[in-house]
């Protein structure tokens, strides 16, 4: 057992990772600085509780729970080596914190143990530093502490993290210092984890620093900016829950409680059911709860029913992501991809192992191009085809450029052809060009190009696509700002065109020129776009058209990647294997058979069932509707997994697709609310306050002719209940009375006064 003199640490913001030594010259140049002072009168200065916070960052912070490491670099709660102080916080006093120092502890000091005393920099509460008595722990100092105020506990018992900062305030914030015993403390070196030793935390639940740097007790509780989910920082997701959830009028006993439970069953599915992830973001927003009562809730909260995130999260993730500008909106967080076939994986080889989601996304729409003759009936009975529209959504040089070379890699063989076909078109013009007249021209060779590129005219597309017979194009473009330029067009918006391919319904013009032809075609387009946020924004800026909600998002992921990604061709072996594949896909369906899979429908309704049951639970209208053309998708995904399989009939290969086809219905779904969320939601607000606008009368009109001029209570409910309304007609019949269209006739029974046209 050895004596060591416990040396301090301080550091010059919470953001710092570098620590000094604190001695008395030092803390007290500190707390007579300019910039403490003036960041201190700032702080005063200021009304808003989340600013506030913000500026406190900026003031120097103190380690007086652990000793100063001989590196100099700050530990953590692993490594931090007990000194010998114990820190207490006693936040959002409802007496002022000067005036009780001065009545409660003045002259105690020696007694109490406290060697620093200040009032925290919010001007809320105080701070005390105690001296850890002989074989004392942490609790124990804090038990005793609050039982010589006649406390049952202080409002940071929790706080046993060795390495938290304290905020260091300016002079006239300080209360009291001993300099002798802060600064000349002698520390017997034992056992250096003592100090965490049972007092019901395990530190590895409280590894990264976001709990540490923000000095949470004393500024609001606020959780690091280290943690985020999709970009949004859990901070402003739990803060903005608490609002959602919060009680009205003075607390009652457990409802604090209540408070936690409901805030644990809302971020569960975004913290993946991890009980340490959940206890380290909402424990330190509980303080006055028992350390076992937070873990036992949070269990309860973990083992109920529901394993999907709930509409009021879905409602603050987006509330929060729209307040942001929209080139922030590219992060979201899929599930993992699961195996795809021989040949997307051999593809997938080709590019970085954080772009498999956006790569099988992509693949799509090509894919279809070479599935062209692929029909199958959907569960409604219609027809569908393999009709695709991806969005590789990302900032500027986030590495969309994938696209482009995955569809060069890919289009091959279809570029071949479309030179082929576009030299004897060119042929066809010149030739036209010198005739004299109609007798000279050849017939139109009607080329058959199969793909658009951004510059192409709305007429020639159709045009070509009329010359296809039915066969699939792509259309393909590496910024999707070009394609809005021209959005209008003669023959209409391209969202109804683009709408129709993936319906594969009825499009085309009519032309009244003898030069031109009429067209009038089933659309058969498949659409790879690339852009950024903003973009796409533009581009598919109108929910009420049903365009965005029929596009696979592919979200660019934020990853920082020094110099520029270099895309490997295919070999020899890869090109044969990619080749047999095409070969496979352009064969399929030829016949005009359609493909009949009794195990993908069923997987498809299981899906819907399982959706329909969690709508049930937690209703919400938007998120059900997008469901309903995710599973299309998916559907259309599983036939074409399926062939590129090489049409395996064993079960494990057919389990293998039904992942697929769940992931690809999820990360639709998942794209478009995250991307188009707020858009449906405000449209779903307009028509519900629409439905309300007509007013009960209306509905209850329609009731009232139908019923007969003398009628009961019990007549009235049938009807009601019939309809699908509520049982309670209290408010229906004293409107009706007081309108003097009843009157009472007996106990329970009315008769009709006036008549009314429904």
């Amino acid at each position: 057992m050895t004596k060591k003199i416990t040396q301090i640490g301080y550091m010059d913001s919470c953001r710092s990772k570098t620590m000094k030594r604190l001695t008395p010259e030092a803390l007290d140049t500190l707390t007579n600085s300019f910039e403490v002072n003036s960041t201190m009168r700032q702080i005063e200065a200021e009304a808003d509780q989340e600013m506030k916070s913000k500026l406190k960052g900026d003031l120097p912070v103190v380690l007086y729970a652990c000793q100063m490491p001989e590196d100099g670099v700050r530990p953590t709660a692993e490594t931090a080596i007990p000194s010998g102080f114990c820190l207490h916080d006693w936040d959002h006093m409802k007496v002022n914190p000067r005036k009780f120092y001065d009545e409660q502890i003045a002259g105690k000091e020696t007694e109490l143990g406290i060697v620093l005393a200040h009032v925290t920099p919010r001007g809320e509460g105080l701070r005390l530093v105690t001296i850890l008595g002989e074989g004392e722990r942490i609790t124990q100092c804090q038990e005793r502490l609050a039982a010589a105020f006649g406390m049952s506990e202080f409002a940071d018992r929790k706080i046993k993290d060795l390495s938290r900062v304290s905020f260091l305030p300016s002079k006239d914030y300080m209360l009291f210092v001993d300099n002798d015993r802060l600064f000349n403390h002698v520390l017997e070196e034992g056992n250096k984890d003592e100090g965490m030793k049972d007092e019901g935390l395990n530190v590895n639940e409280m590894k990264d620093e976001g709990m540490k740097d923000e000095g949470m007790k004393d500024e609001g509780v606020k959780v690091s900016d280290n943690f985020n989910y999709q970009g949004i920082k859990f901070s402003s997701i739990i803060e903005a829950l608490l609002r959602r959830i919060a009680t009205q009028g003075n607390p009652r006993e457990g409802e604090r409680n209540d408070d936690l439970f409901i805030l644990v069953r809302e971020l569960r599915h975004i913290c993946d059911y991890n009980f340490n992830t959940l206890y380290m973001l909402v424990a330190p927003y509980f303080p006055t709860l028992p350390d076992a009562e937070i873990r036992r809730t949070i269990s309860n909260a973990l083992a109920t029913n529901g394993r999907t995130i709930t509409p009021v999260m879905r409602g603050v993730i987006s509330e929060l992501r729209n307040v942001s500008n929209a080139s922030d909106e590219t992060d979201i967080q899929l599930p993992r991809l699961p195996r795809l076939s021989a040949v997307e994986e051999m593809i997938l080889a080709h590019y970085p192992k954080h772009l498999r989601s956006q790569v099988y996304m992509a693949m799509l729409p090509i894919w279809g191009v070479y599935g062209t003759h692929i029909r199958f009936n959907y569960m409604d009975g219609r027809e569908n085809s393999l009709s695709f529209q991806t969005a590789v959504v990302g900032k500027s040089s986030s590495g969309k450029a994938f696209a482009a070379h995955l569809f060069d890699l890919m289009t091959k063989r279809i570029r071949i052809e479309d030179n082929i076909e576009r030299q004897k078109a060119a042929e066809y013009l010149a030739i036209c060009n010198k005739a004299s007249d109609a007798s000279e021209k050849p017939d139109d060779p009607r080329p058959r190009v199969k793909l658009f590129g951004d510059d192409i005219t709305t007429s020639q597309m159709l045009e070509y696509l009329d010359n296809l017979e039915g066969e699939h194009a792509i259309q393909f473009t590496e910024e999707v700002a070009r394609l809005s330029k021209a959005k209008k067009t003669v023959y209409g918006d391209n969202d109804d065109l683009l709408c129709k391919a993936f319906d594969n319904a009825m499009g085309g013009k009519e032309s009244k020129s003898h030069l031109t032809r009429n067209i009038r075609i089933p659309i058969f387009l498949n659409c790879l776009y690339c852009g950024t946020p903003g973009g796409m924004h533009k581009f598919y800026n109108n929910p009420e058209g049903g365009l965005n909600n029929r596009v696979l998002f592919a979200f660019m992921p934020s990853v920082r990647i020094k110099g520029f990604p270099h895309y490997e061709n295919l070999t020899e072996t890869e090109q044969a294997q990619f080749d047999e594949a095409c070969d496979l896909l352009s064969e399929a369906g030829k016949d005009g058979r359609k493909v009949q899979l009794p195990w993908l429908e069923k997987t498809v309704m299981m899906l819907k069932n399982k959706w329909d049951k969690e709508d049930d639970e937690n209703p919400d209208e938007v998120w059900y509707d997008l469901g309903k053309r995710a599973l299309v998708v998916a559907m259309r995904a599983g036939v074409l997994q399926w062939y590129l399989r090489g049409c395996p009939t064993d079960e494990k290969q057919i389990r293998d697709i039904a992942k697929v086809v769940k992931w690809t219905a999820e990360a639709h779904r998942l794209g478009v609310y995250t991307f188009c969320g707020k858009d449906y939601e405000d449209i779903n607000d307009i028509d519900n306050s629409l439905m309300q606008k007509q007013g009960r009368m209306s509905k209850n009109k329609k009731l009232f002719s139908v019923l007969p001029d003398h009628f009961s209570v019990q007549e009235l409910i049938a009807l009601r209940v019939q309809n699908g309304d509520s049982a309670n007609v209290k408010m229906v019949i004293s409107r009706w009375v007081a309108d003097g269209l009843i009157r009472k006739v007996s106990e329970g029974c009315y008769e009709k006064v006036l008549q009314l046209v429904a």
